[in-house]
Formats: structure tokens, sequence, C-alpha cells
């Protein structure tokens, strides 16, 4: 036998053993599976570095790849809760130095990598406030309260924001709903409910409520306004007028309270005082007789400012005068205990 045959023979059963072989077929590079691999740990690398964006990037565009692979899923959502973790603290960092350009920008940044969460939209109601641009508040505000309505911190702030911007209404709404779980909120949804009542009064009424301090005159329209008794009151014939209520806007008001005695006419100078402020001293006689004209009999409460306050009617405060807001608290509250 010659050796070509036999050299074809062995050739042979080497390349038929080759093909029986159970070793791993080539990997191709480009597949998914490899693409996926190669960028989780590329973002491992980012993360280990501090740039947890680069890496939630990456795991990100890992589980596009491979959407079947939940170990990429997973890592992608712990990164995005910490990255959304360390832009909240920076924001918060940055609205305490008052740096509220970094402020907005880490909240924008949160805005973006979580959409659905209120983080981005309360730093961005935080950062509008503080520069006064009320309105671009109140809108961040309420899309943060919308995406976490039962976050009792976001409802106060934007209960917060519906004061300064006049909404009182929606502040109302808003701290009756924190009342149900704080009661201290009471007092703020009572406030609201004041604020609102007086955005709505008649012209001459709502600027008597809004006086720093309020005068006669000003309080006989606020008692005409609010208490249908006095309104729809005669005035007997024969009773004072007073010549500084001639020729003024409040005059029917004015005669009125001086009909009804809550205000006097000097004999002397036919006069009644009705530029003159309300004084302190002088609201539990004013109160009492409102009282009377209600309900026919005096109260405890009416005694002195001190009672006043211990009712909680009018606070017993330093100052001579009253405020527009207090005498129509105060009137209001009156009008309570009447009834």
């Amino acid at each position: 036998m010659t050796g070509r045959p036999l050299s074809g023979f062995v050739l042979a059963a080497a390349v038929a053993l080759t093909a029986c072989s159970a070793g791993p077929p080539p990997v191709d590079p480009s597949s998914p599976e490899v693409r996926a691999a190669a960028l989780a740990k590329g973002a491992e690398d980012d993360v280990a570095e501090g740039r947890l964006r680069d890496g939630l990037d990456g795991y990100r565009e890992a589980a596009r790849l491979v959407p079947g692979e939940d170990k990429y899923q997973s890592r992608a959502a712990e990164l995005r809760a910490a990255f959304v973790t360390s832009l909240q603290a920076e924001a918060e960092a940055a609205l305490v130095r008052r740096d509220l350009a970094s402020a907005r920008r880490s909240a924008l940044a949160l805005v973006e990598v979580d959409p659905d969460s209120p983080a981005g939209y309360h730093v961005l109601a935080s950062a509008a406030a503080a520069e006064g641009r009320l309105e671009d508040a109140w809108a961040a505000a309420q899309t943060a309260h919308a995406r976490a309505p039962a976050d009792a911190a976001l409802a106060e702030a934007l209960a917060s924001l519906a004061m300064k911007t006049s909404r009182f209404a929606e502040a109302e709404a808003l701290y009756g709903g924190l009342a149900k779980i704080n009661r201290a909120m009471r007092e703020r949804q009572a406030a609201a409910r004041l604020e609102f009542r007086v955005q709505n009064l008649p012209d001459m009424a709502r600027k008597a409520a809004a006086a720093p301090r309020i005068t006669r005159a000003q309080l006989s329209t606020l008692l005409v306004t609010l208490v249908p008794e006095v309104a729809s009151a005669r005035v007997p014939p024969g009773a004072d007028v007073a010549i500084d209520a001639l020729d003024r806007p409040e005059r029917g008001a004015l005669v009125k309270a001086i009909a009804l005695g809550f205000f006097s006419v000097s004999k002397e100078t036919h006069l009644v005082g009705a530029d003159a402020p309300v004084l302190r001293s002088e609201m539990p006689g004013q109160l009492r007789r409102l009282a009377a004209l209600l309900r026919g009999r005096d109260d405890a409460c009416f005694v002195a400012p001190a009672a006043l306050a211990t009712c909680g009617i009018l606070p017993d405060t330093a100052s001579r005068q009253v405020s527009g807001r207090e005498a129509f608290a105060a009137i209001d509250l009156t009008l309570r205990l009447a009834r």
C-alpha cells in the first residue's frame, strides 16, 4: 500500500472529528446580547466613578436591546431611584443656599429622569416662589400635587400658594382636606374662607374689610352688608343725622348705624366721627348691641376686649385700633353665636 491513500484517510478522519466536536459556536460581536453586556459593563464603570446619569442611560439601552433580560431593567430602576435621590438632594441644597439657577437645573433633570415623580415639580415651584414668580410656582405646585395627591406636605405647599395668588376657594378646599388629618389646619381653613368671603364683597365693603384701621363709616358699611337685620331695619322718624355723614357714599349705612345705636352723634358738634378709627375698647359694646339686635339678649363674651379674645371673637392685642379683617371676622362670629 502506498502512503498517499493513507494520508488522505487520516485527513478526512480529522475533518470528521472536528465537525462532530461539542465546542461553542463562534460569538457574533454585533448581537444584541453582546452589545447589552458591554453597555452594562460600561454603565457600572460610570456608576463607580459617580456618573449616575451615564450609568442609567447605559442600562436603559441594554434593557432596550434585550427586553427579556430582567437584570438590566432591575438595575436601571435601582439607578433611577439613586439618581432621583441625588438630584433631589442637590436641588434642595441649592434652594437652601439660594442658588436658584442650580436648583432649577437639578429640578428640570429630575422631571426628565422621572416625570411621574412630584419631586422635580416641587423644587421648581419653590424656586419660582423664591423669585416672586407666583403664577409659575402655582402651576408647578399643582403638577406636583397631582402626582401625589395624598402627600400632605405638597397639599400644604399648594394651599399656601393658593393664598398668595388670591385663589381663596382652592385654599379653603385644600386646607379643609388637611384639617381632616391635622386639626391645626382648621385655623388656616377658616382664614382662607374669610378671605374668600372678603374677595366677594361689594366694592365699598371689600375696601372696608381691607382697611388696616377700620373707621366708623367703614364698620357701618360692614354691618349693613353682612347683617340682613341691620340692612332691613327702618330708620325711625326724627333720628339724628350727623353732618359728617352727608354727601359721602356710606351715608345710608351711617344713618342706620346711628339709628340703631351703634354710634352716637355729638349734641355740640353734630358729628359722628365718620372717619375716626374704631377703637378696640369700643368693640365689645358694638358687638353686644349687634347680638341684642339679633336675639334680644346679652352675652358674657361682649363685656370687654379680653372676653372677646377668650371667646375667639376678637384678639386682644397691643393695638388700640381694629383692622377691617378683624372687624369682619368679629361680626361673622357674633352672627354665628346669635343664630
